[in-house]
């Protein structure tokens, strides 16, 4: 598996760095935990801290085009990545999604 970044940028007002890659590969399809750690060690940031936000497969072709964020530290990556894909990347879990949606119509008082 090849990775070539093709572009990098610092956000300092979100505290993450934001990246575009592209994946050439062999084979099967890689996992988004193999994506992941490839993008993220090809330029030395931790692999923990990284989400990927789009993984599309070319048609026809081997590559993979990736659009990944990685955060400072964690807390800021859980405020500021949405939830669905803090689930699909495996931050945060379905049960926690659900629970919090029950939490929140159990406060709001009945209908009029």
């Amino acid at each position: 598996m090849q990775t070539e970044i093709v572009s990098k940028t610092e956000n300092k007002l979100l505290g993450r760095t934001e990246i575009d890659a592209v994946i050439s590969f062999d084979g099967k399809t890689p996992g988004r935990k193999e994506i992941r750690e490839s993008v993220s060690t090809k330029i030395g940031l931790n692999p923990d801290l990284t989400v990927l936000r789009s993984v599309e497969s070319q048609f026809g072709m081997n590559k993979i085009a990736v659009t990944a964020h990685s955060y400072a530290d964690k807390e800021k990556l859980m405020k500021t990545e949405p939830k669905h894909i803090l689930v699909r990347d495996g931050f945060a879990t379905k049960e926690e999604k659900k629970a919090k949606a029950k939490a929140v119509v159990k406060s709001q008082p009945p209908p009029k």
